[in-house]
């Protein structure tokens, strides 16, 4: 499989867009993620689920990144597979609860832009969240995320942020709300 470095140099215009769904086993996971790869192709999509780092070496995940147009995946290390898209590359990113969106942005929404891929992101409702079925509608976990880093950044606020919002939480995307967001970013591979 060779590597591309450009979609609009090396993409044949009557494939499928590819979108690589960036799959997770631990913490962050899509619970319904079959469900979005067949709401995906119906839309068009040729869909590939790959957790990188999970018995995957590195020449395998940049050979499998490289040949997507799109690539998926909630907030984590996972994402850091970036660096292996095509120039003009999609990425969506689902940012989870928490008050997560600047750090989600710092770490993967700028450097995306800055490397001439183009950034999406789906921000979680909080029925999408695994959240809900730990915590009562009305906890501060949904109504004051920010509480929980009342510290700043410190490692005290940052250890509880991460131990509800990035370890505790998986996501079940609504794909009937996430449709659209797959659909805009077919609407930039056309452009």
């Amino acid at each position: 499989m060779k590597i591309r470095e450009n979609l609009t140099t090396s993409k044949n215009q009557q494939q499928q867009p590819r979108l690589l769904l960036v799959s997770r086993k631990k913490t962050r996971k899509i619970i319904n993620k079959d469900e979005v790869v067949t709401m995906a192709k119906s839309l068009g999509y040729e869909v590939t689920v790959a957790e990188p780092g999970s018995g995957m070496d590195c020449s395998r995940v940049a050979q499998v990144v490289s040949t997507c147009d799109v690539m998926l995946g909630v907030h984590g290390a996972g994402l850091t597979n970036i660096v292996f898209l095509p120039t003009n590359a999609i990425l969506i990113q689902i940012v989870p609860l928490g008050g997560l969106e600047t750090v989600c942005r710092n770490y993967f929404g700028e450097p995306a832009k800055d490397m001439k891929w183009r950034y999406l992101e789906y921000k979680l409702s909080v029925k999408e969240s695994s959240l809900i079925e730990q915590y009562p509608p009305d906890h501060v976990v949904f109504k004051d995320p920010l509480s929980f880093s009342k510290l700043g950044w410190s490692p005290e606020g940052w250890s509880a942020l991460r131990d509800v919002y990035l370890d505790k939480q998986d996501v079940h995307i609504d794909v009937h709300r996430f449709r659209p967001t797959l659909l805009k970013a077919l609407e930039l591979l056309r452009n």
